[in-house]
């Protein structure tokens, strides 16, 4: 009797639970298919920014290749001036470009120095023909030296280009380092291109930038955690910051659009810890409004906001209606060179409008070995008796082999600036920079 009870209950039960077994399958193939439509989409948004970006940077790259050639059949001051401004934003375009690609720092690093080194240059050019000087030989080679590399360079790039439209993104790169898959051989170091030795914006500003980033330091963050520093760094809320484009390789980071008084900027915050590697605003002409000691106060009042430390001014250009200045760590009172932040004010507001990290990222630690076995006026002796010494002081500088401990000499020889370093312990000179000023501002050589 009571088997006849459990057997009329499997089938006054057994019909109902097959129902709901079914109905819940449906469900979960329903949502397992709007998640795989969801993630398609998504993998074809990053794939298109991706593609868009590559081609503005080639495009961007050919132009300035078509520059640099027009610039030595080039006659007169205007039209060399011309052509030099419009390849050093070029240049700054194909910077900020590679910058959003999802390459690994090494594989990009020797393309965005050139780069940006290759902007300065314009712009010292520019400065120099348009206050009435004129292309030396020695700068016609130069130009030629720099139009070999573009043309390498740009060869490389569009190869890149090219497979990122035969080789869709895998689905697994969704959720993988950015960099997953990507062909970064055309740009890492062994491709081949002699990158000539340039101009760049301040002593020692392309500091170390391979190896384990030192100043990663903290927890990973959540992208809630990273839109939350976002909004920080930017100046808003996190309401106000939407999801963008993530970078990956040596400094993986959440990707940011942050809606703000003055604009609209991306920004790039680490997973590892939550630091800001870098912020730009989207667009970047302003007017002239604020004074230029009200925007540097304002830079170095930034960095202490969002968690620098202490940090001074090393070098300061202006262009766009943007001061633009390298700050670097100071430690015990030596100026750290390798620790260097470069921070964008907007001289329509006097508020921070973008910064570039990586460099301090990478080199920030606690250093241990900061007393010199040499006084100032040790090592001064070893300059030569030419340069008139104005000002002095220890800092820490990059070199091949790692970081040397030196004294800085600042001084004038023949009408010209000049910055001599000494090995603090040995006292051997360990480079000597001459600073040119141009109409935006300060240039070490």
């Amino acid at each position: 009797m009571e088997k006849e009870k459990r057997g009329k209950n499997r089938l006054r039960y057994g019909p109902g639970l097959t129902a709901l077994f079914a109905v819940l399958l449906c469900l979960s193939l329903g949502v397992n298919a709007v998640q795989s439509a969801d993630n398609r989409a998504l993998r074809t948004q990053l794939s298109m920014e991706r593609q868009r970006d590559m081609t503005d940077v080639v495009s961007a790259m050919a132009d300035i290749e078509v520059n640099l050639q027009k610039l030595l059949i080039a006659s007169g001051a205007s039209q060399s001036v011309n052509l030099l401004n419009e390849t050093a934003l070029l240049a700054q375009h194909v910077e900020s470009g590679l910058s959003r690609l999802p390459l690994s720092h090494e594989a990009a690093s020797g393309a965005m120095k050139f780069a940006g080194q290759m902007g300065d240059y314009a712009m010292t050019l520019a400065g120099q023909v348009s206050g009435g000087g004129m292309l030396t030989t020695g700068d016609e080679a130069q130009i030629e030296q720099l139009l070999s590399a573009c043309q390498g360079l740009n060869a490389h790039l569009s190869s890149v280009s090219q497979q990122l439209y035969t080789e869709p993104m895998a689905e697994a790169d969704l959720y993988a380092d950015a960099s997953d898959g990507w062909p970064e051989a055309a740009i890492a170091g062994d491709s081949g291109i002699a990158y000539p030795s340039l101009i760049y914006d301040g002593p020692f500003s392309d500091g170390r930038t391979a190896g384990t980033p030192k100043g990663l330091t903290g927890v990973r963050v959540t992208r809630e955690q990273a839109r939350e520093a976002a909004a920080r760094y930017a100046g808003t809320t996190p309401d106000q910051v939407k999801d963008a484009a993530d970078s990956g390789g040596q400094f993986e980071a959440f990707g940011f659009t942050a809606q703000t008084e003055r604009g609209a900027v991306s920004v790039q915050v680490t997973g590892q810890g939550g630091h800001l590697l870098w912020m730009m605003p989207e667009a970047a002409e302003f007017e002239s409004r604020v004074e230029r000691e009200d925007c540097l106060r304002a830079a170095k009042a930034y960095l202490s906001e969002v968690g620098f430390g202490e940090m001074e001014q090393c070098f300061v250009q202006e262009y766009d209606g943007m001061i633009v200045a390298n700050f670097a760590s100071v430690q015990d009172g030596v100026l750290l060179y390798p620790d260097q932040v470069k921070v964008q004010v907007s001289r329509e507001t006097g508020t921070v409008v973008g910064a570039e990290c990586s460099q301090f990222l990478m080199n920030h630690e606690a250093r241990t070995e900061l007393s010199p076995g040499l006084t100032k006026e040790q090592a001064q002796q070893t300059l030569s008796s030419r340069l008139s010494v104005r000002e002095a002081r220890l800092c820490v500088i990059p070199t091949d082999g790692g970081e040397k401990l030196c004294w800085e000499f600042r001084g004038d020889f023949a009408g010209a600036a000049y910055y001599a370093y000494v090995d603090a312990q040995t006292g051997e000179a360990e480079s000597i920079l001459r600073v040119a000023q141009t109409e935006d501002g300060e240039t070490a050589i």
